[in-house]
């Protein structure tokens, strides 16, 4: 199962993300269990909300979840809304090197 959530990532969900300006910022597994996480930015909450639906919604996703997932769910997903707090600044971070593919 996870083989193929890799796959379908790979494959298919994330040229589909750029094809439809999905802003992705980084994205990871787990070294224990290969779970999936991801994050995309979006401008705000309401543009996520429409953007998520018009991922859904797209013939794309609809032939690519019905490939893909012809025998189950490929897996269970959750959206988590992370918003920076005011006292964090921003020359206190460190830059992500997209690059590095450690």
């Amino acid at each position: 199962m996870k083989d193929k959530m890799r796959e379908r990532f790979a494959r298919d969900s994330l040229p589909l993300f750029k094809k439809m300006g999905i802003k992705l910022i980084d994205f990871w597994e787990t070294l224990e269990s290969g779970e999936i996480w991801y994050v995309v930015e979006w401008p705000d909450d309401k543009a996520a909300s429409v953007g998520w639906q018009e991922f859904v919604q797209t013939p794309e996703w609809k032939e690519i979840a019905a490939r893909t997932e012809k025998d189950g769910p490929l897996s269970t997903s959750r959206a988590i809304v992370l918003k920076r707090p005011p006292f964090v600044k921003a020359e206190w971070l460190t830059p992500i090197n997209l690059m590095d593919d450690r």
